[in-house]
């Protein structure tokens, strides 16, 4: 094969999609943290791609040795092949322009296509596409109206319907129903296949609609901080529960939102500004450093630190999700710091929620008992009776009290992300 002639450039989302795949290949960095730095690509495609090659890396991979297209093709980089490779397969199924990888990679199709046809691949049904209301720009009156408008028929549920009924409507939706929630108000449940359809909405990008997943709705659920309160959000950006907790709480009261990074402090102000949240407070610095001085009159507190995040279904990864048992011993000591230092540091709190994305005993369940024997003023509240008992997943009995008072949102189950909350009130002194 002759060397390359660049006269005809890759398209530029190829290129990039292929520079953050290296760097996470060979730097083992965040495919998540290189997309949000990526300044000038459609992240949708990015996330795409990269989710498809996530999914689907032993198939591609397998494919591309077996047709020896790298040992044929010296010259084309590897990071690329693997992009364009997924695309054709697991993408679009066509590939954009006709630089020289492109034409290389377009002329192996065929003996690509068969190796993957030998392979047995499992498929998961992807969740439901939520979408949740922002009731600062529009009330949920308004948006049932603009959805009957649009010809989407709502889905209706028995009065005494069980959580298990609910489970099974959603499982049986049609491609133009919607359901609403049974636990969380103003969220909107509608069919996978209209995922892409919500992702390119104008109301969602005028943030009047909000794409969120059900799990983690439950933390603003939980905590339930009135109108006119004073909340903490400890760990805030993207901004997504920071929001839901300003629906929650009428757009009245004040919210402390906490980001130390630059970039995601300014991604949280971004969208609260857009979304209209009036008394949100953004601040840049480190959680552990907030106290009742800075953030004054604290009652309600949002602890969502750093995790694992190994109950995410959208989660990008490039190496075998393997339990590493270093990193999640530094996450639990970084996670009882925060959730303890939250506990301890503002004199007026009433109530906390403890919130992560992850599966993991190390960061939910121990930590919970953790914080509790070192703030012994604190108790744990029943998530699961808050949630008027309909709900399945609790927490491992292994941790007898603690277990059956926490929560998990298991994927297959309860379709949505793999998320744990705890939930603590501050003891009075007559109940000390």
């Amino acid at each position: 094969m002759s060397q390359f002639k660049h006269s005809v450039k890759v398209p530029t989302q190829y290129k990039v999609t292929a520079k953050i795949l290296k760097s996470a290949i060979e730097n083992q960095k965040s495919i998540k943290t290189l997309i949000f730095e990526e300044k000038h690509a459609r992240i949708c495609s990015l996330k795409a791609v990269l989710k498809h090659y996530s999914d689907h890396r032993g198939v591609v991979d397998k494919a591309i040795e077996e047709t020896a297209l790298l040992k044929d093709n010296p010259k084309l980089d590897s990071a690329l092949a693997k992009v364009l490779v997924t695309e054709l397969l697991f993408g679009r199924g066509e590939l954009s322009g006709e630089s020289r990888p492109v034409q290389t990679v377009r002329s192996y199709k065929e003996r690509l296509q068969q190796i993957i046809g030998c392979v047995e691949i499992k498929k998961k049904e992807p969740n439901p596409r939520y979408v949740r209301i922002n009731t600062n720009l529009l009330s949920i009156a308004d948006a049932l109206e603009y959805l009957a408008g649009e010809e989407w028929r709502r889905k209706e549920l028995a009065a005494d319907a069980t959580y298990d009924d609910f489970l099974a409507a959603v499982r049986t939706l049609e491609e133009d129903e919607f359901l609403l929630d049974m636990h969380v108000e103003g969220v909107l449940i509608f069919h996978a296949k209209n995922s892409s359809y919500w992702a390119s909405h104008e109301f969602v990008g005028s943030k009047k609609f909000i794409l969120q997943t059900k799990g983690t709705c439950l933390a603003a659920e939980l905590l339930a901080p009135p109108p006119g309160a004073t909340l903490l959000d400890m760990c805030s950006a993207p901004g997504m529960k920071t929001l839901h907790m300003c629906n929650v709480m009428q757009n009245k009261g004040r919210i402390y939102a906490v980001e130390q990074s630059k970039d995601r402090y300014k991604a949280l102000c971004d969208i609260t500004t857009e979304a209209g949240c009036e008394i949100v407070t953004p601040i840049l610095g480190d959680a552990l450093t907030m106290d009742a001085e800075r953030c004054p009159e604290v009652e309600y507190i949002l602890v969502d630190p750093s995790c694992s995040g190994n109950g995410m279904q959208s989660r990008i990864s490039v190496s075998d999700e393997q339990k590493d048992d270093k990193r999640l011993y530094k996450l639990a000591g970084l996670q009882i710091k925060i959730l303890s230092h939250a506990m301890s540091a503002f004199p007026n709190v009433k109530r906390i929620v403890y919130c992560t994305c992850s599966l993991w005993k190390e960061e939910n369940e121990q930590v919970v008992k953790r914080c509790l024997e070192l703030n012994p003023s604190f108790k744990l509240l029943s998530c699961k009776k808050a949630l008027r008992n309909k709900w399945q997943n609790v927490g491992d009995k292994e941790y007898a009290k603690i277990g059956k008072n926490c929560l998990y949102c298991l994927p297959d189950y309860d379709l949505t992300d793999g998320i744990f909350l705890a939930m603590f009130e501050k003891l009075n002194d007559a109940q000390d």
